[in-house]
């Protein structure tokens, strides 16, 4: 009976301690998300009140070749920034997991872009690659005639690739080299015994063992990306000609400059679908993909 009483008092605070996280999650991630939906299914503009209109703006994204232009764009652009940071962070963790003089500072220098506020970041760079900026000045020098890496179509986008990796790679890097100070060198020591090159211990030894985080890393920098905003609306704002132009800036255009809450909240929900679906399949590849999985 004591027993009995105890359990339900345990459970009852262990609700209680859990409560807040609740409220929090129902008052700003479901119900949004809910409202969202309802919307997508109105046609609601500022001066309008909603009306429903059934699947009408989910019709009008089928025929929207914006839309498709930018469903495009967000592809290449989460695939690159995804591709680049990962290596790159692989590759920085690999040759910060070693004991040198100064390692420290560098790792910290590796990190700094990681802290510093997102719109200061994206100004800073505004300002290297103005026209007559020394970025594109520097080209120009080079050889590079009429060099304008954000004003180019064929530029832009890759641009912001490298920007956002140079911003975002540090965190990445440190959970990597996080993963590599936990293989056991004992596992290297043995595979270089039976005459395992070091390309061969770093394959079949280190990747391995520490592909649980890199499954996690991957996971996230995808969400990550689909997710990117602030530096694209800064500093190209979609453009040149939509080169730019990725669904949460096609939502945010949508919603905030034509003000087409409906169709923007449908834009929205896509987005929405995409994350989810990627992050249901990533999860299903994950016996694939991550070693010693059970």
């Amino acid at each position: 009976m004591a027993s009995s009483l105890l359990a339900r008092r345990e459970a009852r605070e262990g609700f209680l301690f859990a409560l807040p996280y609740l409220l929090g999650m129902l008052i700003f991630v479901l119900l949004p998300l809910v409202a969202v939906l309802w919307m997508s299914l109105t046609g609601w503009s500022l001066l309008d009140a909603p009306t429903f209109k059934g699947f009408a703006s989910y019709a009008k994204l089928a025929r929207d070749l914006e839309f498709r232009g930018s469903l495009g764009v967000t592809a290449v652009f989460t695939v690159g920034i995804v591709a680049l940071n990962l290596t790159v962070a692989l590759l920085l963790a690999s040759l910060l997991n070693v004991k040198l003089p100064g390692i420290a500072a560098f790792r910290s220098m590796v990190f700094s872009p990681v802290v510093m506020p997102i719109v200061a970041w994206s100004l800073i760079w505004k300002f290297l690659l103005q026209p007559q900026g020394p970025l594109n000045t520097g080209l120009q020098q080079l050889g590079f005639q009429d060099a304008n890496l954000l004003l180019n179509p064929k530029t832009a986008l890759g641009t912001l690739i490298v920007i956002e990796v140079l911003k975002a790679v540090g965190l990445n890097t440190v959970i990597f080299l996080s993963a590599l100070q936990g293989v056991p060198p004992e596992q290297r020591q043995a595979a270089r015994l039976d005459g395992a090159s070091s390309w061969q211990v770093y394959r079949h030894v280190t990747l391995p063992m520490i592909s649980p985080t890199l499954f996690l890393v991957f996971l996230v920098t995808v969400i990550g990306a689909l997710k990117v905003f602030t530096p694209i609306w800064v500093l190209t704002g979609g453009g040149p000609a939509g080169a730019t132009t990725t669904l949460i800036v096609a939502m945010f255009k949508q919603g905030f400059t034509f003000f087409e809450f409906g169709y923007a909240s449908a834009i929205a929900t896509v987005l929405f679908l995409a994350v989810l679906l990627l992050t249901l399949l990533q999860w299903r590849l994950r016996k694939a993909l991550v070693f010693y999985e059970e």
